[in-house]
């Protein structure tokens, strides 16, 4: 590898990290994502022990860092790296698409922008990230379909919705492409080969899975759990969100993709066949691979992951119009402004991004950070935090003493078990559409069937709750069990 690529992305890794690492713990899904990972780390076996809706792939890997260093820091740094590959690859991509290095830089620079509050590690992301190296394998005309549909594999078995639907585009797309009948043979050729490494990684996770014990409770929870899941943001809240930018993208990105087509449509009017049309092509059916992130979700974070493909048509297609006109003004000096212009951006756009960066690790530094919760330690935790999770993991530890099974039926749940390494399958992650095909009259069923050593802790009435908690679960609590007392934000029932 260059050393100029080496910087590069020693120079990303470093900015993202800055971003991710002062971030005090707050984001649920964050502590999810780990919980989930740790939980295999331990031992514990995807589906059977664990409740989880997709494809175990992302939380594997990181548990084999965990067992080295078992704390949520490892999975931002774990993090900060994934992102890292991800401007990367955007950077080489663009870089292909427009010939200008500088312009390139300043694009990426723009998306990482874009994503400074998106930054965490998540499966979504990761199936980004692999399509994106697709993409630019795919831009560059090479003959790697097998690795190709390893890549599209490795979706499937990060997370299966979207990565079915990118194998798909994946050994399909190619068909698109076909403009004679000497091409035939070599694009079902290609489609085979990627057929075959597609299949390799979903065989081998289907093994596992197979073999541990865990297929019944995958089929509940990963395939027929699913559907069971009722929550929905609806796109058009994004018009509405309070941040300029995402309104905006709200409304370039489907014209983004309305462009392409309309493009993609004339020039095959016109029958025309060259490189852009088929590069554009190329960028069309990508965008579309990867949008299906937004359903049923459209907050921010799966708006954004869903539209990067976009945002790159986006900008192809920005500097194609820029160099159309540049082509046609005349001024004698114009190829030295470019240069000018264009150098001037990114000289002031390094310069303020690395000024954050530097002041991110100094704020980091400088921050109060945990030393005694284990699994958060070196992470900022609010002391309102802090002394609830003290409070909360006495009580639970008290309990089991008396021997009582504390559960806490509440998002929140893994906040309080992480530090004491406990997991309790179903309830660590209470939500619609993660407590199997059963949803909420299951949980119910196994409430009535309880031990009576069982210790149920639910949300005080008048706390806001989760937009995603099983309400019916909450609702059968409150009115047909024994309350005993309040603990901090919960009440206590057997």
């Amino acid at each position: 590898m260059k050393k100029k690529n080496i910087i590069l992305l020693i120079f990303i890794f470093f900015i993202i990290l800055s971003i991710i690492i002062i971030k005090p713990i707050n984001d649920l899904d964050e502590i999810w994502n780990y919980n989930t990972a740790r939980a295999i780390s331990e031992g514990l076996i995807p589906y059977k022990d664990i409740s989880m809706i997709t494809t175990p792939l992302l939380p594997m890997i990181t548990a084999i860092f965990l067992n080295l260093c078992n704390e949520l820091i490892i999975s931002r740094i774990l993090a900060a790296l994934v992102w890292t590959g991800i401007l990367f690859t955007i950077q080489k991509i663009l870089k292909k698409l427009i010939k200008e290095e500088n312009i390139s830089f300043i694009l990426t620079a723009l998306i990482g922008l874009l994503c400074r509050n998106i930054y965490c590690i998540d499966y979504n992301i990761m199936v980004l990230f692999l399509a994106l190296i697709i993409l630019f394998i795919e831009l560059q005309n090479k003959k790697m379909d097998f690795i190709i549909g390893i890549l599209a594999g490795l979706a499937i078995i990060t997370k299966q919705s979207i990565g079915v639907t990118l194998s798909f585009i994946v050994i399909g797309y190619k068909i698109l492409l076909i403009s004679n009948k000497e091409q035939i043979k070599d694009c079902f050729k290609t489609i085979i080969i990627r057929i075959i490494g597609v299949s390799i990684p979903c065989i081998l996770i289907m093994l596992y899975i197979i073999i541990t014990g865990g297929l019944n409770d995958f089929i509940n929870y990963a395939i027929l759990g699913i559907s069971t899941f009722s929550n929905k943001i609806a796109y058009r809240g994004l018009l509405e969100n309070e941040n300029l930018e995402i309104r905006l993208l709200a409304l370039l990105v489907p014209i983004s993709i309305i462009l392409m087509a309309i493009y993609l449509i004339v020039s095959k009017a016109r029958k025309k066949d060259n490189e852009k049309i088929n590069t554009i092509l190329t960028l069309f059916i990508y965008s579309l691979s990867i949008i299906i992130v937004m359903y049923p979700i459209s907050d921010e974070i799966h708006f954004l992951i869903g539209s990067i493909i976009s945002i790159i048509g986006l900008f192809f297609m920005m500097v194609l119009l820029g160099k159309t006109i540049y082509q046609r003004v005349n001024y004698k000096n114009k190829e030295k402004t470019y240069k000018i212009i264009s150098l001037s951006v990114w000289i002031l756009l390094f310069a303020c991004i690395l000024t954050t960066g530097l002041y991110n690790w100094y704020k980091y530094f400088c921050q109060e950070k945990n030393k005694e919760i284990k699994h958060f330690k070196n992470i900022k935790i609010e002391e309102y935090l802090q002394e609830r999770i003290n409070e909360i993991d006495e009580f639970i530890l008290k309990q089991e003493n008396n021997g009582k099974k504390v559960y806490i039926l509440d998002a929140e749940a893994a906040i309080y078990m992480i530090p004491i390494k406990h997991y309790n399958k179903d309830y660590d992650m209470f939500l619609k559409g993660n407590i199997g095909k059963d949803s909420e009259q299951g949980q119910i069923e196994k409430i009535k069937k309880r031990d009576k050593n069982s210790i149920y802790l639910i949300k005080k009435n008048d706390l806001s709750l989760n937009w995603q908690t099983p309400l019916a679960v909450i609702n059968y609590i409150r009115e047909n069990l024994e309350i005993l007392g309040q603990i901090n934000i919960y009440e206590i029932y057997k």
